[in-house]
C-alpha cells in the first residue's frame, strides 16, 4: 500500500512540474531572420521567414529549449530593385545554394539556454539542419520576458561550406572561373534573429 502510494504521489509530482512549465508559440508574422551573404566586393543580403516555432520556459522562470521550422522557400533578397532580387531569389532556390525543392525546411532545435549572471543575455546552444545536413550552432541572445509576450534578437553566423551551400555543388579544381567565383564569396553567412512569442 505504501509503495502503491509513492508512486501516486511520484507521478502527481511530475504533473505539477509539467504543469507550471510553460510554452510560447512563435508569432510567424512578427518574427524573421534577416541574413547577409555579401561577397568581399559588394553581394546579397534579405530576410527569411518562419513556419513555426515555440520556446519552452521552466517552473521557476527561465528559458529551457526552443524549436524553430524554417520556410525555405520564403527566402528573399532585399539588395536590389524587384528585377534583380527574383533573379537571386530564383538562384538561392538551386541546388548549389540552398536546394528548396528538396529541402523546403530547415530546423533549428535549442537544447541549452543559459542566463549570463541576473542578466537578460543568454548562452544558447543547439543544431541546425539545412539540406538534410545538421551541425551544431552556438550564439548569445537577448531575451525579455513581459506578461505574456517574450522577445528575443540574437546575431551569429553559420559556416556556408558546412552545410554545402556554395555556387557548384560537385566543384572542380581546373573550372578557373568558378573557383574564382566561390573564392571571392565568404564563408560566413550573417544572421539575425527578431522574435516574438506569445503564450
Amino acid at each position: 500500500m505504501l509503495k502503491k502510494s509513492a508512486i501516486i504521489l511520484t507521478l502527481f509530482m511530475f504533473q505539477l512540474a509539467a504543469n507550471a512549465q510553460q510554452t510560447y508559440q512563435l508569432d510567424i508574422k512578427k518574427s524573421k531572420i534577416l541574413w547577409d551573404a555579401r561577397k568581399t566586393m559588394g553581394g546579397h543580403y534579405g530576410y527569411l521567414l518562419f513556419n513555426s516555432g515555440s520556446l519552452s520556459y521552466s517552473a521557476g522562470g527561465e528559458p529551457m529549449g526552443a524549436a524553430f521550422s524554417l520556410d525555405m522557400n520564403s527566402m528573399k533578397s532585399t539588395d536590389h530593385n524587384p528585377d534583380g532580387n527574383k533573379k537571386v531569389d530564383d538562384r538561392l532556390k538551386t541546388d548549389g545554394f540552398f536546394a528548396t525543392v528538396k529541402y523546403p525546411s530547415a530546423i533549428i532545435n535549442i537544447k541549452k539556454i543559459m542566463r549570463v549572471g541576473q542578466s537578460t543575455t543568454f548562452k544558447v546552444a543547439g543544431e541546425l539542419t539545412m539540406k538534410g545536413i545538421t551541425n551544431p550552432i552556438e550564439f548569445t541572445a537577448i531575451i525579455k520576458k513581459k506578461g505574456n509576450i517574450v522577445n528575443a534578437a540574437a546575431e551569429t553566423k553559420i559556416d556556408r561550406v558546412k552545410w554545402h551551400i556554395d555556387f557548384q555543388p560537385k566543384p572542380k579544381s581546373w573550372d578557373f572561373i568558378a573557383a574564382l567565383t566561390d573564392k571571392i564569396i565568404t564563408d560566413e553567412i550573417g544572421v539575425s534573429l527578431n522574435l516574438v512569442f506569445t503564450k
